[in-house]
């Protein structure tokens, strides 16, 4: 028999979680409208109180919660209080959720282990494709010249930096990366980027700058040296890498990009959500 899932709230990736876990799961939705979620095979109700079977797992958005009583959903008519899913889950249900310290002591008090799947390592890698070919979106959007021939350095050389470097660099920009770890320089050097020491950085010398880099590295001091019709693109989670009072009053132009996986390519990053939570599931046996 198939084990109940139960996916509450979120914006337009969590419909295509759910509609990607109907292949293995008997799938219940809250949150949503039938506007959004046609499929027939989709149990949706407007509440959890809305005649909910029993469910073996409950997925939760991300952030699950912005204040710790209700549930993140923008596309639901009606409030979704975190308490009011404890009568819906069976005794050893799962409750995944994303940055979910807000709403972890709700369930985990009441007997539920809460996994934050924004932790795992499969949905971190996967995510850094949309996130990459969602800022080059916003470069052609954004920029008075095309990505070709463009000075474009990016800060940071994880996933994010990686994919993002070797996007620009096939696109023909002249690709520089900047990070602290030797080992990422000569990474991005086998790519064919130029790759210098984090406090090196000459940015005057960029039409883009791409920070990748969750802590405060886009100081007054960098963006003051820039060029005044310089782009930079923040894709770093909060808080952020860029000083954006200092960008303010010196007028930069800033754009902080996040979420955007959810926001360039939701069917993409729903599946992801979907086929990672099913591998978290996997490994704690708990298939149906």
């Amino acid at each position: 028999m198939k084990k109940t899932i139960l996916v509450a709230g979120g914006d337009l990736r969590y419909v295509y979680t759910a509609r990607a876990l109907t292949k293995a799961y008997q799938v219940c939705a809250v949150g949503f409208t039938r506007q959004f979620l046609p499929d027939a095979d989709i149990h949706l109700c407007d509440s959890a109180a809305d005649g909910l079977p029993q469910c073996d797992v409950l997925i939760l958005p991300m952030p699950v919660s912005d204040d710790g009583v209700l549930v993140n959903a923008p596309f639901s008519r009606q409030a979704l209080p975190l308490k009011s899913f404890l009568p819906c889950l069976k005794p050893d249900a799962l409750v995944f959720g994303g940055k979910c310290d807000k709403a972890r002591d709700v369930f985990e008090e009441a007997g539920f282990p809460v996994i934050d799947y924004l932790r795992s390592e499969e949905l971190a890698a996967c995510n850094a494709i949309p996130t990459a070919e969602g800022a080059v979106q916003i470069m052609l959007e954004e920029m008075p010249r095309t990505i070709e021939g463009s000075s474009v350095l990016v800060l940071g050389f994880g996933r994010i930096g990686t994919r993002l470097a070797y996007i620009l660099s096939a696109l023909g920009a002249n690709v520089t990366v900047a990070a602290r770890q030797s080992a990422d320089r000569s990474r991005a050097q086998m790519l064919g980027c130029k790759a210098v020491d984090l406090p090196q950085i000459e940015p005057a010398a960029f039409d883009v700058l791409c920070n990748t880099v969750p802590a405060k590295v886009v100081t007054r001091e960098v963006l003051s040296a820039m060029q005044p019709d310089a782009l930079v693109l923040d894709l770093a989670s909060k808080p952020g890498g860029v000083d954006l009072d200092a960008a303010g009053s010196l007028n930069r132009r800033v754009i902080w990009a996040l979420s955007l996986p959810g926001k360039t390519a939701p069917v993409t990053a729903g599946e992801i959500i979907a086929r990672t939570i099913s591998h978290l599931i996997e490994e704690r046996g708990c298939t149906g």
